[in-house]
């Protein structure tokens, strides 16, 4: 039998179609002390693995996980890093006054966030 070879393009370690809307700062519903293990747990992993997702929108107080004093700043910054987009919800970061301690990523509005959502061809909410 040959032995064959298979070459092709090298991969992008984004999946451009997948988006993640984040919209609270726990992951499941349950004790929050758990919730939180999760979300870190969540996070961690998805930097570690192939593939990312293409963008990572941040809404309501799942905003709190890219402001100061976020234990997963490391991680998101790990994601940016690596081409994924973070956007925080500008008008949730206004309601919770963490404007000003945004740590990763950028402000966005929700005419970027529906069209970004409107784009996906998938969307995942952790």
């Amino acid at each position: 039998m040959a032995n064959r070879s298979v070459s092709g393009p090298v991969k992008d370690s984004r999946s451009p179609g997948v988006v993640l809307l984040v919209t609270k700062d726990e992951l499941g519903q349950g004790p929050p002390e758990l919730g939180w293990v999760l979300m870190r747990s969540f996070f961690k992993v998805l930097a570690g693995n192939e593939p990312k997702p293409a963008r990572a929108i941040f809404v309501n107080t799942g905003v709190r996980l890219t402001t100061e004093g976020s234990e997963l700043l490391d991680d998101l910054r790990a994601l940016e890093n690596a081409g994924v987009q973070i956007l925080s919800c500008g008008t949730c970061l206004d309601y919770f006054d963490l404007k000003d301690k945004l740590k990763v990523g950028k402000a966005t509005n929700m005419n970027d966030t529906v069209a970004a959502l409107m784009k996906a061809e998938r969307v995942l909410c952790p």
